[in-house]
């Protein structure tokens, strides 16, 4: 029985392995990993500033402010890049159990001296804050490079993390924690024909992709969701 048992086993392996190799081959990827899924389960990947800082901030219920900044030239064809970015980015934290600040809390502080990013200053004026995100966004762009008729987006850059630190008598300060350079495609298979999509639809999602990508940096992510990017 046992002789049995283990035969039917070793069969639906080799049979799942011989799938696997198959879809592969054809280029069924998304069927692929649903069929890995099933055979490995689906973990969960820690985030990034866990791996690097040992911290966890969903567990550590810290308080934390995003902002999002681009040279004026990255954001001039697409003037909402940084706040559309920073809301998809804060909704998704909120949605996964982080203590976000709301969005313009950073930017109340900053515009009010000038508008350029300085972790000091935001630790000094908002009490609450416990880590500071920057995402800095050095490129962005919808279009294929030398092209009018076809969209795919691409956007790069840094997130930099600091801790406030001070209480009491020691005055807050800042020390950062945190450095991840990010590239992101939209689609990574093929450009869209424009024909096909509204511009703004089209951004509208590559929003969307750059903010479940940059996501995946603050909160931990099931290998599926990640795949999916």
């Amino acid at each position: 029985m046992r002789n049995q048992t283990f035969r039917r086993f070793t069969c639906a392996i080799s049979l799942a392995v011989l799938l696997l190799v198959t879809l592969s081959q054809v280029g069924c990827v998304n069927t692929l990993f649903m069929v890995s899924k099933v055979l490995l389960d689906d973990p969960k990947q820690t985030s990034a500033f866990e791996l690097a800082t040992g911290v966890s901030l969903a567990d550590e219920e810290s308080s934390i402010l995003i902002h999002c900044s681009a040279p004026v030239l990255v954001s001039d064809d697409y003037e909402t890049l940084t706040t559309d970015v920073e809301e998809e980015l804060v909704r998704r934290m909120k949605r996964r159990g982080l203590k976000v600040l709301d969005m313009d809390t950073a930017a109340r502080v900053l515009d009010d001296r000038g508008g350029s990013f300085d972790p000091k200053l935001l630790a000094l004026e908002i009490d609450d804050v416990n880590y500071i995100m920057h995402v800095e966004i050095d490129q962005f762009r919808y279009m294929v490079p030398s092209s009018k008729n076809l969209y795919q987006g691409f956007a790069s850059g840094r997130i930099v993390g600091f801790e406030v630190r001070g209480d009491g008598d020691a005055p807050r300060h800042t020390v950062q924690v945190f450095d991840q350079g990010f590239k992101v495609n939209y689609p990574a298979s093929h450009p869209v024909p424009v024909d096909q999509q509204p511009k703004n639809v089209f951004i509208r999602k590559f929003i969307d992709h750059m903010a479940d990508s940059l996501g995946a940096s603050f909160y931990d992510v099931r290998n599926s969701e990640l795949f999916a990017l």
